[in-house]
């Protein structure tokens, strides 16, 4: 070969490789193009919004990536940036929180662990693996003609012992006798415990010995400190999903609250157990930055929380516990139950969060008043004492020994006859724009 036509060859294959770098660089300066509008110009101040664009896909199509290698890469530094500007801004929904703590934490997804719903997205919490090491009978399907069938889960400190026992002597027996006579279905009743701190032998011996005499003590592997009360109510949650799913109401409430039996059976003769609801009182709670309920601005940057009620009572339809369940194994933990549960979870899930002001009532009188008793569900007791006082305050309240006396609006009074309903107004949907009905 002539060393003209070397030269030809040469100079072709030098065009070649030339086109090749070329074609190579114009791609890395639109992937870089591309990243840099996604971002936008991030001298502005920035909002949720753009938080959302840099770190995940859109919202709206509502896709989750399987693996960390679908997701864009953001220097850690550029992130915290981004995430400064969230501080003080109004809440943007469970999947931004969700996308915005998955970023923050790195949290993995569990990819080996089967998802309850996946549309819901990737699984980041094991919900379904929990063990009870002293469990109930699962819910009896009894059908009564005149009312709903109803498992109540009373959440308590395993060395409470005084208070579950008050509580078996007082408005579980008004339950136990409720059911008997027909007007709902007692399908089941227990006390919610964890593991004792420390590992107490001597304390879960006694509670050993409660569930022998009892059989109502349903213990989940967990220890039982307040900042894990988010994995009590979830082993809750994942227990009655499996032994008592065909329920029609689900009263969760703690071992300090008293709880009006005949109210709360007055109230669910007229609720619809099919629809997807959830009934308790609105909590007023913003993110707390100091305190016992301190949060930071780390984990919460955001000015509000979502709508939710105060977890000391609160009652669910059986056919929601499944879907809160799945919401649960998908949405990061918050050490607060009950923004978690009927904040969070009931978003994500699409629960309507019904409120009533007189489903859980603070505040009552150490021998709470004929009309106290008359006009609420459940309320706050401060000691065994006042738990016990507002039993035989009820107790003569309905057999009409006490009367409750309102003033009329034209001066007068009117006096209550004890088998008088209260009609119950519940709001629907957050407590500033919703409409009311009387149930």
């Amino acid at each position: 070969m002539g060393v003209a036509k070397q030269f030809r060859v040469g100079l072709i294959f030098l065009c070649l490789v030339t086109i090749v770098y070329i074609l190579f660089e114009v791609y890395e300066i639109a992937e870089l193009i591309s990243g840099f509008q996604r971002v936008r110009n991030y001298s502005q101040p920035l909002s949720c919004t753009h938080l959302n664009d840099v770190q995940f896909q859109s919202e709206k199509k509502q896709q989750w990536p399987s693996s960390d290698e679908n997701l864009t890469v953001v220097d850690r530094d550029f992130f915290e940036y981004l995430a400064s500007r969230l501080r003080d801004t109004p809440f943007p929904g469970v999947i931004n929180h969700t996308r915005y703590i998955v970023a923050k934490t790195r949290m993995k997804y569990l990819l080996d662990v089967k998802p309850l719903r996946p549309d819901f997205g990737p699984v980041l919490n094991d919900v379904t693996s929990l063990k009870y090491p002293i469990q109930i009978q699962r819910c009896r399907d009894t059908i009564v003609p005149y009312g709903p069938s109803l498992f109540v889960a009373v959440i308590s400190a395993p060395k409470y012992f005084h208070k579950r026992n008050i509580i078996r002597q007082t408005w579980k027996r008004h339950l136990q006798m409720q059911s008997d006579l027909g007007f709902m279905n007692l399908a089941g009743f227990g006390f919610i415990v964890g593991l004792t701190v420390n590992d107490n032998n001597e304390i879960q011996k006694r509670i050993e010995e409660e569930s022998a005499t009892y059989g109502d003590i349903l213990q989940i592997e967990m220890i039982d400190d307040y900042y894990n009360l988010t994995l009590k109510v979830v082993g809750l949650l994942n227990w009655i999903n499996d032994h008592c799913s065909r329920v029609d109401f689900v009263l969760k409430v703690d071992d300090d609250v008293y709880v009006n039996v005949q109210n709360l059976v007055a109230v669910m003769k007229n609720l619809n157990s099919s629809e997807q609801s959830m009934y308790g009182s609105f909590s007023k709670g913003l993110p707390n930055r100091g305190g016992k309920w301190y949060i930071s601005y780390d984990d919460w940057p955001w000015s509000n929380y979502p709508t939710y009620f105060r977890g000391a009572a609160i009652l669910m339809p059986g056919i929601t516990i499944g879907h809160l369940l799945a919401a649960s194994q998908t949405t990061p933990y918050l050490p607060f139950d009950d923004t978690f549960l009927t904040g969070l979870c009931t978003a994500k899930v699409g629960i309507k969060v019904r409120i009533s002001e007189r489903f859980f009532v603070g505040g009552a009188a150490e021998v709470p008043e004929p009309c106290h008793v008359y006009t609420s569900i459940t309320w706050l007791t401060e000691s065994v004492a006042q738990l016990n006082n507002s039993h035989w305050a009820s107790e003569d309240f309905y057999n009409s020994v006490t009367h409750c006396t309102f003033e009329g609006p034209n001066g007068t009074n009117h006096t209550v006859n004890s088998k008088e309903k209260f009609d119950f107004p519940f709001s629907i949907g957050t407590e500033e724009n919703s409409t009311e009905e009387n149930l």
